[in-house]
């Protein structure tokens, strides 16, 4: 069994425990432009299910903007892993503008 118990005092920095563990760091003064980028993939994430019949590889797509959502939440984010999966979403979901348009956003606000 992996456990962390902490009583009393204060902890600093991200904490993960057994095979596998993660950890991550949410700072609350976020850049306006990761509250953009989060606010997109939520919508993102909300037009794929919405229009999954007509999006090539539905699950696939779902699973390149968890990818996004996921290496955008890392301390040093792999910015070519993130372009890979929003131009594979641009792809999967080429016939719905909603989505395109979408996916160019946070490419924008990559740089």
């Amino acid at each position: 069994m992996n456990t962390v118990n902490i009583h009393g005092g204060e902890v600093n920095g991200p904490i993960a425990v057994g095979p596998h563990a993660r950890a991550s760091v949410t700072h609350a003064g976020a850049s306006p432009e990761r509250s953009e980028i989060a606010a997109l993939l939520d919508r993102l994430e909300r037009l794929l299910a919405e229009h999954a019949g007509q999006v090539q590889e539905p699950e696939r797509a779902a699973r390149d903007a968890g990818d996004v959502r996921q290496e955008l939440a890392e301390a040093d984010p792999d910015r070519s892993r993130v372009l890979d999966a929003l131009r594979r979403l641009s792809v999967r979901a080429g016939e719905v503008t909603a989505i395109v348009e979408v996916v160019d956003r946070i490419r924008e606000l990559l740089g």
